[in-house]
């Protein structure tokens, strides 16, 4: 049974616009989630504040989650996202990562030629990018307009889930594209991790039971990037990272990461080519969508 959740109380609704309710999805000791009527995006309630958002980011997050996403962890991610983005678009030219931490998925791309550029809100993370060669522009510049209609590539890989408003961030990204410039998202997928709530509480995953402030259907991201002047031009399952495998980590984290890999990312695939691409169900997809009239 869903309960409708007021929308006064929630200050800002869904970043889709709509004035309609937002219906109750779950929640925990700590919080709650909802889903918009309109756009099926799922959203934590209330939405934090920006402040709040890059307080966390700029002080506490790299000593969080840094070490995890400076190892190689992540690097099949990033290998999936930059496969994708090779069908659609080849260096040379420029490429702009949203989000960019520590510059591998940068570093990655440089070597197939591209000339990157990255912003981090996280300072030691930026830091990090910095010395490995990759130009690292101010948190602000996508706000700025000193790099307007720069890049032929912006790429947010898993950065839509923790802004304060993804609409506004796919507006500042599309500023920054050149004419028949692209955006490449990669996002968590809703299908995937609702429907995994409660295999994840058989094996006593307390964390698993909340996730980022978003959490995305295809057809949000379709509705945000359409209201910004995109076109969605490719969808697919994304391959997951190899997960947090180290004796720090308890037996059940261990074993989900396990059976990602071996078992939910192929049968996710399957299904993917079975039904032509209509049904992504991997842990987390990636979408391209390109500036609407640019051919």
């Amino acid at each position: 049974m869903t309960m409708a959740i007021d929308q006064q109380a929630i200050g800002t609704g869904c970043p889709c616009g709509t004035d309609k309710q937002p219906t109750e999805v779950f929640h925990t000791a700590t919080r709650r989630y909802v889903r918009c009527p309109i756009c099926d995006l799922v959203f934590l309630y209330p939405r934090p504040t920006r402040e709040s958002i890059e307080g966390y980011f700029q002080e506490d997050y790299d000593s969080d989650y840094g070490e995890v996403e400076a190892s190689d962890d992540r690097k099949p991610v990033f290998q999936s996202v930059l496969q994708h983005l090779s069908f659609h678009r080849s260096p040379p030219g420029t490429l702009l990562d949203i989000g960019c931490g520590d510059g591998e998925f940068l570093v990655l791309c440089r070597q197939t030629g591209w000339n990157c550029s990255g912003i981090e809100l996280s300072k030691p993370a930026a830091m990090r990018a910095a010395q490995k060669g990759i130009r690292v522009l101010s948190p602000h510049a996508v706000k700025s307009g000193d790099w307007a209609k720069h890049f032929q590539v912006v790429t947010l890989i898993n950065v839509l889930e923790t802004v304060t408003d993804p609409v506004v961030m796919l507006r500042q990204a599309t500023a920054v594209l050149a004419p028949g410039g692209i955006v490449v998202v990669r996002a968590t997928n809703g299908l995937f991790h609702l429907s995994m709530r409660t295999p994840a509480r058989w094996i006593g995953s307390q964390y698993d039971q909340a996730f980022h402030w978003y959490l995305y259907s295809t057809r949000a991201l379709t509705v945000f990037m359409e209201s910004v002047g995109l076109t969605v031009i490719s969808l697919r399952n994304s391959k997951p990272s190899r997960g947090p495998l180290s004796p720090v980590h308890p037996w059940f984290s261990q074993m989900k990461w396990t059976m990602s890999r071996a078992v939910l990312w192929p049968l996710s695939q399957t299904l993917y080519v079975v039904t032509g691409g209509r049904l992504v169900w991997g842990p987390s997809f990636e979408i391209i969508a390109q500036l609407r009239g640019s051919g």
